[in-house]
């Protein structure tokens, strides 16, 4: 039975793709970090999905999952890793608590590099594997990993770090036949946003000079999430770069063609449509 391994399945995309998966005929791993939403996955899944306990940011935690994997597979490989976990954090970087940004590195940097390592030895790097070689598919954003934007400089970073490090991964895995593809959605019918945008309003950054401007960006959220990408669109896209012969380096699925472009605007017009729309125009500083 083909298999593949799904980070941050609790929710949104990767609760998403865990559910198409299964219904296409393939085995499932999800990584939880709850052992409810673990419980919840399997009663609604059924035999075919399998949840992993673990954080990616927890190194023992990675490791007894891997035991575990390894036990299922008994020397089979998986068709693919799916490194889908992630949060997003908002706020100017003048006052972006560190904490926040760098659980946002860890998370979607620090935490795909260690599912990689953890689960790459299962995608054929042996001389010894008789399978057809498997992938590591990468969730990235079709704007969060090409352009930075204000207020989101957190979560730009880790999609920016995030394609970068999946060029180089690509290249050195040639070595052994195993594709990695990079999957870059626009905005997906996912809790996350909803959640950035209630927890971003608590932070209002009401005594400083950027409070009408996180304003407009909360304002400017709401807009891009009315665009929404079907997940099913999404999910059907992740099958594909996990099956096809020949898969793109970077799949781009999003509701709102413009957004596929947004990166080949010069820097400075881009600079000047975010000064505009967030009104970031300088200004004298009280």
């Amino acid at each position: 039975m083909k298999t593949v391994l799904i980070t941050g399945a609790s929710a949104g995309i990767g609760k998403a793709t865990c559910e198409y998966l299964v219904r296409c005929g393939y085995y499932v791993f999800g990584s939880v970090r709850k052992v409810e939403d673990g419980e919840r996955l399997k009663l609604a899944l059924g035999p075919n999905f399998m949840p992993l306990l673990f954080d990616v940011t927890d190194p023992k935690q990675i490791e007894a999952s891997k035991k575990l994997v390894s036990k299922h597979l008994e020397g089979q490989t998986m068709c693919a890793l799916i490194n889908n976990a992630g949060i997003a954090t908002m706020g100017p970087v003048r006052y972006l608590d560190i904490d926040d940004f760098r659980r946002q590195l860890d998370i979607k940097v620090i935490g795909t590099l260690a599912c990689t390592q953890a689960f790459l030895p299962f995608l054929g790097v042996s001389k010894k594997a008789k399978e057809p070689k498997g992938r590591v598919i990468n969730i990235s954003s079709i704007l969060g990993g090409k352009i930075g934007v204000p207020f989101l400089s957190g979560y730009c970073a880790s999609k920016h770090a995030l394609e970068g490090f999946s060029e180089a991964l690509r290249r050195e895995l040639m070595l052994y036949g195993i594709k990695v593809v990079i999957v870059a959605p626009g905005t997906v019918e996912t809790p996350l946003w909803d959640v950035l945008s209630k927890e971003s309003k608590q932070r209002s950054y009401e005594d400083t000079e950027y409070k009408h401007s996180f304003e407009k960006s909360l304002e400017a959220l709401n807009t891009v999430n009315k665009k929404v990408l079907p997940m099913a669109r999404l999910t059907q896209t992740i099958k594909l770069a996990i099956e096809a012969k020949n898969p793109k380096i970077r799949y781009t699925i999003t509701a709102d063609p413009m957004q596929k472009f947004w990166h080949l605007v010069p820097r400075r017009l881009v600079d000047k449509l975010f000064q505009y729309s967030y009104g970031l125009k300088k200004r004298d500083i009280q």
